[in-house]
């Protein structure tokens, strides 16, 4: 995952007020923010709002972005700056911790167990190992949310986007060496974690995802599952996962389970609103300007 760069023609056309040019860099920057605030909110509809917000931010203050760093460093930062203190729907950590995460996969152990006909002994069906694969999704991004923000930034800016110390610490405003200290950290807790609970990444721990399924259905049939989770996933997102997972997950490490993911798609109604916003506050001439 990148956050693509516009040309430099393109952002100084957009800062001299060129339609379409700002229109370029909100269909170049939106994958990689909605991406970015998944995985640092663990929610959809949380994340969409803070995509929408932080992309009104990144448009209404060009004026402001100087030469003298990369555009998309600019714009993590305009990203981080919100993210790290964006209030949320959903909880977070500490609720999210990984001692009541590895709780609940016992649980989840348990009551499949229970059942007449436990998952485990038979071949999937095809939608019962598209469920696994969900459930893996929720799972290791409930692994990410144990993390304070701050560790889980440092990991998502080098795991999921791959960005080096320096381009990193550029982002979070600190030195190299207190970046990776954090990533360090982070890295410790989520593969100790793995190694004691993640069959995916463990031989010795017991939990696997298909045994997770009747749990999880009975807790949705319940009522209790968010309408938005990332078990709601896009058809393309399961394409992706479908393609890509079995492949990552096979290396059995956190950062290939993060890797897993697959590329979520923002609501296609958010360019729109963005639009909207932008012509109510006088930045454009009107909705239809941009096409």
């Amino acid at each position: 995952m990148k956050i693509q760069e516009p040309s430099q023609q393109t952002i100084q056309e957009a800062v001299a007020g060129s339609l379409s040019s700002v229109d370029s860099i909100i269909g170049f920057i939106q994958p990689g923010i909605f991406n970015l605030a998944v995985r640092m909110l663990g929610n959809r509809d949380d994340a969409a709002d803070a995509t929408q917000e932080i992309l009104l931010k990144v448009v209404t203050h060009l004026g402001s972005f100087r030469s003298d760093s990369a555009f998309t460093t600019w714009v993590f930062r305009v990203a981080k700056n919100h993210l790290l203190t964006a209030s949320i729907k959903t909880r977070e950590s500490p609720e999210v911790s990984l001692d009541a995460l590895h709780e609940s996969l016992e649980q989840g152990m348990a009551f499949n167990e229970a059942q007449m006909q436990p998952f485990g002994g038979r071949t999937l069906q095809p939608d019962e190992k598209l469920e696994a694969k969900q459930i893996a999704l929720g799972c290791t991004q409930k692994m990410l949310m144990s993390l304070d923000r701050d560790q889980r930034l440092s990991y998502v800016l080098d795991t999921v986007f791959g960005l080096s110390s320096e381009e990193a610490a550029a982002v979070l405003d600190v030195s190299s060496d207190a970046h990776r200290q954090r990533l360090a950290r982070a890295r410790g807790k989520l593969d100790a974690f793995a190694a004691r609970s993640c069959g995916l990444a463990s031989d010795t721990a017991t939990c696997q995802c298909e045994k997770q399924i009747p749990a999880v259905r009975h807790v949705r049939a319940s009522g209790a599952d968010a309408p938005k989770s990332l078990r709601a996933v896009h058809p393309i997102e399961q394409d992706e996962v479908q393609r890509n997972f079995d492949a990552l997950v096979r290396m059995g490490n956190v950062s290939a389970m993060i890797k897993a993911h697959p590329n979520y798609q923002a609501p296609a109604s958010m360019r729109t609103a963005i639009r909207t916003v932008l012509s109510a506050e006088g930045f454009l001439a009107g909705p239809q300007s941009l096409h």
